[in-house]
């Protein structure tokens, strides 16, 4: 019987190549330099993929500027952030469950290998999985304007010719035109006018959808007393009480705040259109702990079980044919707070008015 002779692997004599096994490794580990600064030395392969992040974009960075620590990630970790957990190995020269300084010959730190845990992995995937759906999201906000877009210019052009026609009409029989025909012809131009509105509105919130956000100090007050004034003028029989708080100030975009604040004038205008002493109040006050501003009028109402209506597009809470609106206004509002990060709501009662309150995630609100 023959006996098998094991083949025998040959033994490497070279050294291995440390460098090639530092990046094969599957852990997620970052070596950063302890001087101040925390500048990246050395990043393992796992770590790159899970950050989705080269290591030329890595590499000789400080840590925390090639990747910043986000706010979830400090509450997820615990009371004190990545920062202070490297900077007290640093201090005391002792390990913790995820930092490790090593020491030269002469004893001194040379490096702090950084290791990424649970937690931290399922912050950083929890942030890429926003970031592709922001992405997803935005690419879908794009489609819908630009949809928007070609649709309105679809619209506008039969829109206009009817215009036209009417007035031609009107112009040719002129005199012999009676009563009926003429108040035909005015309302054909209303209905034109109320689609241009339509049209109008739909573009104005398609754009908010990307609309960017550049922030500085907003003058609510004269915004608010601007748009009273745009209001008065258009009805200036109508006696409404327009009191303005002064000293109303927020940190958001000037174009878009003033944007909100005439949408909501408008709002409380129309929706006291059939109050005897109409009143529209503008101010801010501590709601919760937290100050709000407010547009409260003492108008029509509504019944707070329709209260999840109140922001949708084409909703309206007085129903009537001359109550006005095209059901846009609102939800261009809620959109511009969402674009700032903030909120909005609305509390209301049929026949006792409605306030309406919103904070814009900036100073001064």
């Amino acid at each position: 019987m023959t006996r098998r002779v094991p083949t025998r692997i040959p033994i490497q004599e070279s050294a291995p190549d440390y460098e090639l096994l530092w990046r094969c490794a599957p852990s997620l580990l970052v070596v950063l330099d302890p001087a101040p600064g925390l500048r990246v030395v050395a990043v393992s392969d796992a770590y790159l993929r899970v950050v989705r992040a080269a290591r030329e974009a890595l590499v000789g960075r400080p840590f925390f500027e090639a990747l910043p620590e986000r706010a979830e990630g400090r509450r997820m970790l615990g009371a004190g952030s990545l920062r202070d957990a490297i900077e007290r190995v640093i201090a005391t020269g002792r390990p913790d469950a995820l930092n490790s300084p090593v020491h030269g010959p002469d004893g001194r730190l040379r490096y702090v290998i950084h290791r990424m845990d649970a937690l931290e992995l399922e912050v950083a995937r929890s942030a890429r999985q926003r970031d592709d759906a922001l992405r997803e999201l935005e690419g879908a906000s794009r489609e819908l304007e630009a949809f928007v877009h070609a649709a309105a210019r679809e619209l506008r052009g039969p829109l206009r010719a009817i215009d036209a026609f009417s007035r031609a009409f009107q112009q040719m029989q002129g005199a012999l035109l009676g009563m009926p025909a003429r108040d035909l012809l005015s309302r054909i131009a209303m209905q034109l006018e109320r689609m241009e509105s339509v049209i109008d509105g739909l573009v104005a919130l398609a754009r908010l959808g990307r609309a960017g956000v550049s922030r500085a100090r907003v003058d609510i007050t004269e915004a608010a007393n601007r748009a009273a004034a745009r209001l008065r003028s258009t009805q200036p029989g109508r006696e409404v009480e327009i009191v303005v708080a002064e000293g109303l100030t927020t940190w958001a975009d000037e174009s878009l705040v003033r944007s909100l604040v005439d949408h909501l004038l408008d709002n409380a205008w129309k929706a006291t259109r059939a109050t005897h002493g109409a009143r529209i109040e503008v101010g801010s006050e501590q709601r919760d702990g937290r100050g709000v501003f407010y547009v409260r009028d003492n108008g029509a109402g509504f019944d707070m079980a329709r209260s999840p209506e109140v922001f949708t597009p084409f909703s309206r809470l007085r129903p009537e044919p001359d109550a006005g609106g095209r059901g846009l206004g609102l939800a261009i509002v809620r959109r511009i707070v969402e674009r700032h990060g903030g909120e909005i709501h609305a509390e209301s009662r049929p026949g006792e008015g409605a306030t309406f309150f919103f904070s814009l995630g900036g100073a001064g609100d």
